[in-house]
């Protein structure tokens, strides 16, 4: 499993020292109300909202002043992101089993696919929040769009990601795979890319934002569930989506080590919605 990463697309840095206590339970808005007569009623937030606690003793300098960089918002008011060792696939949970948004097109942004070349990404007339990739022909090709900002799955240069095709793509023969990587302003800059169902990179220089892609190479309609796009590993099939949210801190605590100059760190972060974090 990889090491963490923290910060902006393109600006992500690797701490590659272990966190000394590590809490990533999701806050599930849930609340409870007794009545009475004994019985009891449950209310919930409709998403959990991911929350990240992490601390380090005797954590490096150079470390140290990435993230006391970030906590007090020194490069921008965020949000930052967190390449999680512990999530093995960054794809939301929904679309990794292949749902989404019921009513949602390519062409209205809430569709978590888009079609690059000819093909359909359209939902199940018999199973409403299910979506399928149909192959026109040959060429048609399907992309991955990152839940967390809408686009592309933010990178930085230097890290290790891999992709592994939905499961019904995977089982051709005459598929193959891709990320393409892009630069901030989200123009084009390079491609990895495999024939069968995984591929396998590193992020090049100037890269802040990654979108895999998957060709099928033979027409027809395909299921989008079981793929994986992951971070410091090996991507496979139906590995669980974890996601990739945007996220902003909440709370920081910065104590001097012992021995000068290390420092004892802890971050507290929660994720957003709004890009000003």
């Amino acid at each position: 499993m990889g090491n963490l990463w923290i910060g902006p697309p393109g600006a992500m840095t690797e701490i590659d020292q272990a966190a000394k206590s590590y809490d990533r339970s999701a806050d599930l808005g849930v609340t409870e109300f007794k009545s009475l007569g004994g019985r009891v009623t449950v209310t919930r937030n409709q998403s959990p909202v991911r929350r990240l606690k992490l601390s380090w003793d005797l954590l490096a300098p150079a470390h140290a002043r990435v993230l006391d960089r970030i906590a007090r918002r020194v490069d921008g008011p965020g949000p930052v992101y967190i390449v999680d060792p512990a999530a093995g696939n960054v794809l939301s949970p929904a679309q990794a089993a292949g749902l989404g948004t019921p009513g949602a097109t390519d062409l209205t942004g809430l569709a978590q696919w888009f079609r690059t070349t000819t093909g359909t990404v359209a939902e199940s007339t018999t199973a409403p929040g299910t979506f399928t990739f149909t192959a026109a022909d040959n060429s048609s090709v399907v992309a991955w769009r990152c839940t967390g900002t809408g686009g592309n799955f933010p990178v930085s240069p230097g890290l290790s990601v891999s992709f592994q095709a939905p499961t019904a793509i995977a089982a051709l023969a005459t598929e193959s795979v891709g990320i393409d990587f892009k630069k901030a302003d989200g123009t084009y800059l390079s491609t990895t890319s495999a024939v069968g169902p995984l591929v396998s990179g590193t992020v090049p220089a100037g890269a802040a934002y990654a979108t895999p892609t998957a060709k099928p190479g033979t027409a027809g309609t395909y299921s989008l569930a079981g793929a994986c796009f992951t971070y410091g590993g090996t991507a496979a099939d139906g590995v669980p989506g974890d996601g990739l949210p945007p996220m902003s801190v909440t709370g920081y605590s910065d104590t001097p080590g012992r021995p000068l100059p290390y420092r004892s760190m802890s971050l507290d972060l929660v994720e957003v919605s709004g890009a000003a974090g």
